[in-house]
């Protein structure tokens, strides 16, 4: 699943960094709502790792 959902965040990423009618703050927006997600994803990956 954790694969997945990398995959899919790439993939957003990769459309952001290639369009040309992505505003900055909407391109701004998306990268900060992803980067958290990844943040509480590695938290996830760190408490199931650790018990």
């Amino acid at each position: 699943m954790l694969q997945q959902y990398y995959d899919v965040n790439k993939l957003l990423v990769d459309c952001l960094n290639s369009a040309a009618y992505v505003t900055p703050e909407v391109q701004q927006e998306i990268e900060e709502t992803l980067i958290l997600a990844i943040a509480d994803i590695k938290k996830l990956c760190n408490y199931y790792t650790h018990r």
